[in-house]
């Protein structure tokens, strides 16, 4: 039987609030990105900020350490996230 995994773009909304919930966190995400804080209001839930959260999440292995603690996630999960979105 085929275990279930979480929905990639639900993780990624979910890290996308997560990294929102801590100035230092939406600050690093912006300033790597290149998104404008605009810009991520309007696309928050594109395949493509989507992807941009998630390459995001994978750079930095604490943060995503954190996220996936936070959110009851296995590191594998996001992991399968990413690469379902492109990021890895």
């Amino acid at each position: 039987m085929a275990v279930s995994r979480p929905d990639s773009e639900t993780i990624a909304l979910q890290g996308l609030v997560f990294i929102m919930s801590d100035d230092a966190e939406i600050s690093r995400f912006l300033g790597l990105s290149g998104i404008s804080p605009e810009a991520l209001r309007q696309s928050a839930g594109t395949p493509e900020t989507l992807r941009a959260v998630m390459e995001y999440l994978m750079g930095h292995e604490p943060t995503a350490r954190a996220f996936a603690e936070n959110a009851g996630y296995k590191p594998d999960d996001l992991g399968y996230a990413a690469h379902r979105l492109g990021a890895i």
